[in-house]
């Protein structure tokens, strides 16, 4: 639901709203009192952290998911002091990078509140979770360190960095991914994807029209998306950021699953 990185700035808040007493009476209001301990307000702040990361799934006392009701608490508390929050730009004053982990796990701050930019049941940090693992099986480190730092770039707000590393990032795990299925290497990112659709089984299947040597196939057409004028395009913002790093997940992840799979 929420990333380790989000649950840590959100705890930090609540330190920063807290003093000793207050964050004691706040811990033992959601029956954390066993879990809160340590001698400072760090301590304890992170206690509760690793609690909640470690217990996804653990209902509220006013919902179904404890996470998500101590988050939204934390936040509301947060968005209405001034010295905490600018509501002009919607940014924590301290934690700049907070609205944006928000964003990559599915929420934005409207109307004074948290609220989900979509329904889905895709959760990006369980995915991201998932495509560290296949780096990692796979011996992706090259792929792996160009996906963190574009996921690094945008928590900064560095969308020219983010676009740049992503196409960087696919670029490199497929011509590697093609390599490996082939035993050939590639000096053409082209003809790289191209043995991609030919292999078999393939990683891009035809049928599904992923591949059609026109141009116009799904992963064609992905691969054009992210560098409409180069790599660094002219003009980025957020919005443009956060479609292409869900896009890149999402579709890369797809064919480190057929690759690990099948090969």
């Amino acid at each position: 639901m929420f990333s380790r990185a989000t649950i840590m700035d959100v705890m930090y808040l609540l330190r920063d709203l807290s003093t000793h007493a207050t964050l004691d009476t706040y811990a033992y209001r959601y029956g954390l009192e066993e879990v809160a301990i340590g001698n400072s307000k760090d301590q304890k702040v992170l206690s509760i952290a690793r609690y909640l990361i470690s217990n996804p799934e653990k209902p509220g006392i006013l919902s179904n998911n404890l996470m998500y009701e101590i988050v939204e608490d934390i936040i509301s508390k947060t968005i209405t002091n001034s010295f905490q929050f600018n509501s002009e730009i919607n940014e924590f004053v301290n934690y700049p990078q907070l609205r944006r982990l928000l964003l990559k796990d599915g929420y934005v701050i409207e109307d004074n509140r948290l609220v989900r930019t979509f329904e889905t049941d895709i959760d990006f940090n369980k995915n991201d979770t998932l495509l560290d693992s296949l780096f990692v099986k796979h011996n992706l480190d090259i792929a792996k360190g160009h996906y963190d730092q574009a996921s690094n770039a945008f928590n900064r707000g560095d969308w020219a960095a983010c676009n740049s590393q992503l196409r960087s990032y696919v670029e490199e795990l497929l011509n590697k991914i093609a390599e490996k299925v082939t035993g050939n290497t590639f000096t053409s990112s082209q003809n790289a994807k191209i043995e991609l659709s030919k292999c078999n089984p393939p990683i891009f299947y035809k049928q599904l029209n992923e591949w059609l040597d026109n141009g116009q196939g799904y992963f064609e057409t992905f691969w054009k998306r992210l560098h409409p004028q180069g790599s660094h395009p002219g003009l980025s913002n957020e919005d443009d950021s956060i479609f292409r790093l869900n896009i890149v997940q999402i579709s890369t992840l797809e064919v480190l699953k057929r690759f690990d799979q099948n090969y």
